[in-house]
């Protein structure tokens, strides 16, 4: 008996899935075609895994805008959901539907957000969004980690989180990194987990993130302090009360939303806990920086 068209295209769909280790979660991509797929695992070579999936995330890309249509569009585009479980952003560039009870997303998107050279990469946010609705899974919605917007190396052991936004030198910090001063885990976005019961054990661990330094390499190492950036005209260390600590990690903190997500309070209530929580726990200092390694490297050893 010849097997159908569609029975084919099935069981080839069913093949081309990579399972990433997110942090304590396993999401599964389960692409359309074996060239999304051949991407994805190179994309996350360092994060495959063959545990169990704690979510399923069906990707079919589509080519109906072309990438600078794209490209425009995405620094405007937020979700929206619909009636049941249906969503999509306000470009049109994504759409899907979401089963959480039987954990799987199913989004269909333009096939350039897959293209690691984008200014604004979406692909992260997708990532970002099966993380936390993986937690709300496995965890009630309650993570034990979230993602930060920082880079993250370890040094002799420990990891220092350098966080801040766009343009404040968390990629050049990664290149001047090298071999010589510590090991990078990633410079756009690392997991910091929640302290234990006693209020330690945070920990920092890399994630499958899209970046400018690759490969990124998949580690975790106890979290040592958080430097605040600023980019100013010298390399030097200021404290800062716990206050404008609190407001300033916050502000670094990846929306924790899950898909279907609702309730607005309840994300920035839990923003507004993990912040406190770290802060109570960890040194945290503004890190003036005007890109001298040297100089850098010099004030990070005398921190340590």
């Amino acid at each position: 008996m010849v097997p159908s068209k569609e029975s084919v295209q099935s069981a080839a769909y069913s093949d081309c899935t990579v399972s990433l280790q997110i942090g304590s979660v396993c999401c599964a991509l389960k692409c359309k075609d074996a060239s999304e797929y051949d991407l994805a695992k190179r994309l996350y070579r360092d994060f495959l895994t063959e545990q169990p999936a704690d979510l399923t995330l069906e990707l079919e890309m589509t080519s109906r805008l072309k990438p600078d249509d794209v490209s425009e569009a995405l620094p405007e585009t937020i979700f929206t959901h619909e009636n049941g479980n249906r969503f999509r952003t306000s470009s049109q560039i994504i759409s899907g539907r979401y089963d959480l009870a039987n954990r799987i997303i199913s989004i269909t998107a333009e096939k350039s957000l897959g293209d690691p050279d984008m200014e604004f990469n979406y692909i992260n946010r997708l990532i970002s969004l099966a993380y936390y609705s993986a937690c709300k899974v496995k965890y009630d919605g309650n993570p034990p980690a979230m993602l930060v917007h920082a880079c993250g190396i370890i040094r002799h052991g420990k990891a220092i989180a350098f966080a801040g936004p766009s343009d404040t030198g968390k990629s050049t910090i990664a290149r001047l990194c090298g071999d010589q001063h510590g090991e990078v885990l990633n410079d756009e976005m690392v997991l910091i987990s929640r302290p234990d019961q006693s209020g330690n054990g945070i920990s920092a661990q890399s994630a499958p993130i899209i970046s400018d330094i690759s490969p990124r390499c998949n580690k975790a190492a106890p979290l040592h302090c958080i430097l605040l950036l600023k980019r100013g005209d010298r390399t030097v260390v200021h404290n800062i009360d716990k206050a404008e600590a609190y407001l300033r990690f916050m502000r670094q903190i990846i929306t924790p939303v899950y898909i279907g997500q609702k309730s607005g309070r309840a994300v920035y209530t839990l923003m507004a806990d993990f912040s406190s929580e770290v802060i109570d726990a960890i040194p945290i200092y503004e890190l003036e920086f005007n890109l001298d390694g040297e100089a850098l490297w010099q004030v990070v050893a005398e921190l340590e």
